[in-house]
């Protein structure tokens, strides 16, 4: 078993010949998962496989990615580490005016030329793995000011505090010319 893939693969070839690829690429190759990871010195383990898929009569293929994505957390803004581990299975076509009719969860592809690239379609998948506000479950919010921990505080001690002066009312006038 190689641990390298293969940039470049014509995917009609590898779908009539049954390939299979097993290997590791570094985060560091994948040029848009770097720009959204904190430390892109990671391996991503993939496995895919091609076929021709005979229920849905496309040429398809199953991938799996195993990795770790060291983002930062938008809520304590600290680094952590973000488990994937993701399946997909997705088709080929050279139009997609033929793939309406293919269920939900299967992935098209649109064949532009007569190779594809394994690391762009690996980076895609990673990209959609990546939350749009990623969050540790295990963070919580920083403290804000002493007002806010004094509140804190109160509350716990069941009494209220009332940071608001009182403000005059602006219809007191109206209700003094209405008497």
């Amino acid at each position: 078993m190689f641990n390298k893939l293969p940039d470049f693969i014509d995917p009609i070839y590898a779908v009539n010949h049954n390939k299979r690829f097993n290997g590791r690429v570094n985060q560091s190759r994948l040029k848009r998962v770097v720009e959204v990871v904190n430390d892109a010195d990671r391996e991503v383990d993939v496995q895919i496989e091609f076929f021709y898929d005979k229920a849905l009569r496309f040429p398809a293929f199953t991938m799996k990615i195993e990795t770790s994505l060291n983002l930062q957390c938008q809520r304590s803004l600290k680094a952590f580490d973000l488990p994937v581990n993701t399946e997909i299975k997705g088709v080929f076509t050279e139009t997609l005016a033929l793939t309406q009719d293919l269920p939900t969860d299967v992935e098209v592809y649109e064949l532009e030329g007569e190779k594809i690239s394994l690391h762009e379609l690996i980076e895609e998948e990673l990209l959609l793995c990546v939350p749009l506000a990623p969050i540790n479950s295990e963070s919580s919010a920083p403290e804000f000011d002493g007002v806010s921990k004094q509140a804190n505080v109160a509350n716990q001690q069941g009494q209220v505090i009332d940071d608001e002066p009182e403000k005059p009312n602006p219809f007191a006038v109206l209700q003094g010319l209405k008497k």
